[in-house]
């Protein structure tokens, strides 16, 4: 047996130390590198004309780390045989099918992440005709991980006709995204969104109090929710999907249906959407924080009180949308009392 001198021993043992904390390190860096796995939810309805499409953009997605979880609204098409063939075809993913609400479509989107299986995961949401950009779930992930950790992240989005062809890009907005904005605009597109544990979970507990509850559209709630108790947007400039435009949007882009807008806010249909969202935010009152509670107050009283109505503007509340244009119709539905 050799005698090692103890200053010799030290330095070999110090030496050691260094090399088994460097692995550590190593270890403990490429877990934070590494990206999470990722709930996709998407619901379907008679969506056998392009459903295909969209299950293939997410095969080619960069971050393959993925679950697929789908919520069938009672299709009465071929729908059901393309999810079947798409099981079947990829045995080694967690691909689940399940039975729709038949409540419409923000019901059947809210009952997925109601779900009791998902326990406060990272989610996507997926619609039945788009097709996602390779770079989709990746790039949004690393945006929510380069930010706080508690943002929910929206993006643009190339719109496309029926047959494929492409038709612009839906607009970057530059105005503050926040609870004043949402209480009349929603501009997070349910189709891109993507949100980390902590903004699923608490969403999960914000749609418990409001299951009965017929929503407009659940992406809008989920914008209110979200700046109401006072998590940040992150909204990308850079388009992660392709987003089918054809008669069965409900809304569609922007410039392709004026139209039809205007025709609902004639109607007073859009007066109806805040009906509904103002009583959506009182059931989940104990979320908002108190300042966009004062704010929600005001506007109450706003579109109760016909001399206010006439004598101040909501932009003088902190309300406003995403345009100059936009506040000046704003402003005119709240003379004709559209609002």
């Amino acid at each position: 047996m050799v005698d090692i001198p103890l200053q010799m021993f030290t330095h070999i043992m110090l030496i050691s130390t260094c090399l088994v904390c460097r692995n550590h390190i190593s270890i403990l860096a490429a877990n934070m590198l590494k990206l999470p796995h990722i709930h996709i939810l998407i619901c379907t309805k008679d969506g056998e004309a392009w459903l295909a499409d969209q299950l293939s953009s997410i095969l080619t997605q960069s971050h393959s780390d993925w679950s697929l979880w789908i919520s069938d609204d009672g299709s009465r098409d071929a729908t059901l045989s393309i999810i079947s063939a798409f099981i079947t075809d990829n045995p080694e993913r967690d691909i689940r099918l399940f039975r729709g609400p038949q409540r419409g479509c923000a019901q059947n989107f809210l009952s997925l992440l109601a779900r009791p299986e998902l326990t406060s995961p990272w989610v996507a949401f997926a619609d039945q005709d788009d097709i996602w950009m390779p770079h989709k779930l990746h790039r949004s992930i690393e945006m929510i991980r380069r930010g706080t950790g508690a943002q929910i992240y929206a993006s643009r989005c190339v719109y496309i006709n029926a047959k494929g062809n492409t038709g612009g890009v839906s607009p970057q907005y530059h105005r503050p995204y926040g609870f004043g904005n949402a209480l009349v605009q929603n501009i997070l597109r349910g189709n891109t969104l993507v949100m980390p544990p902590v903004i699923s979970g608490y969403l999960q507990s914000v749609f418990s109090l409001t299951k009965e509850l017929d929503l407009p559209f659940h992406d809008w709630c989920i914008y209110l929710a979200v700046t109401g108790a006072g998590f940040d947007i992150i909204h990308d400039e850079k388009p992660g999907l392709f987003y089918r435009q054809h008669s069965n949007n409900l809304l569609g882009a922007c410039r392709t249906n004026a139209l039809r807008r205007a025709r609902l806010i004639y109607k007073r249909q859009f007066s109806d959407w805040l009906d509904q969202n103002i009583y959506f935010l009182i059931r989940i009152s104990p979320f908002i924080t108190h300042s966009n509670q004062i704010l929600l107050n005001r506007f109450i009283e706003l579109r109760k009180n016909e001399n206010v109505y006439f004598l101040r503007r909501p932009q003088s509340l902190g309300i406003h949308r995403q345009t100059l244009a936009g506040d000046c119709i704003l402003q005119a539905m709240s003379w004709c009392r559209k609002v």
